[in-house]
């Protein structure tokens, strides 16, 4: 009961939030109500194990890297990249063709951060300086497009299935998003 009032709680709290960045008036997939966003995102059942695989360093980032992860709640596809300093990021490479408005990908435009609502999805970095510690990775920030809202810290890692497990933090509550591995190669 009490998961049930700090859920209930939590869209509450994402609907206000939310509600406060006006829409453009485009009316494509991508610009659907914050509301209907939401309980999709929250209704959609994803079938996994949460129990995390502890592997070391290497197999973890043979793993992760020069793959395509597609969300299994959300429509989109996802690939993580190595950054110079040894941390990594993970970038946003694809959306469906229904997401497009005239030709055009999806904007960001629930960014919370009025300089970024024009910039496409396809290519935007969802979280970066993403360090590997201990069997998983830890992400200093998670951004959700859908919702524009940031999640103030995340743990990514892999479960006995072979997905991959992320999971993000955000005044006390957590979403856990669910990946699996798809042959695709974008160009962005």
């Amino acid at each position: 009961m009490k998961t049930v009032f700090r859920l209930c709680l939590y869209i509450l709290l994402l609907m206000t939030v939310i509600g406060a960045y006006p829409q453009s008036g485009n009316s494509s997939a991508a610009h659907s109500s914050a509301i209907r966003n939401i309980i999709a995102f929250f209704s959609t059942p994803v079938d996994y194990s949460r129990d995390p695989v502890y592997m070391d360093r290497k197999t973890f980032e043979d793993r992760i890297l020069g793959h395509t992860w597609e969300s299994q709640r959300e429509a989109g596809r996802s690939r993580f990249e190595k950054e110079t300093d040894s941390t990594y990021l993970a970038r946003i490479i694809w959306v469906p063709d229904s997401h497009f408005t005239d030709g055009k990908p999806p904007l960001d435009f629930r960014n919370p951060e009025k300089s970024k609502r024009l910039n496409p999805i396809i290519g935007l970095v969802y979280s970066s300086g993403i360090k590997y510690v201990d069997g998983k990775w830890i992400a200093p920030y998670l951004y959700h497009p859908n919702f524009g809202i940031t999640a103030g810290k995340g743990v990514i890692f892999f479960n006995k299935e072979g997905d991959l497990i992320v999971r993000g933090t955000k005044w006390g509550f957590s979403a856990t998003e669910c990946y699996k591995i798809v042959d695709f190669t974008p160009d962005i």
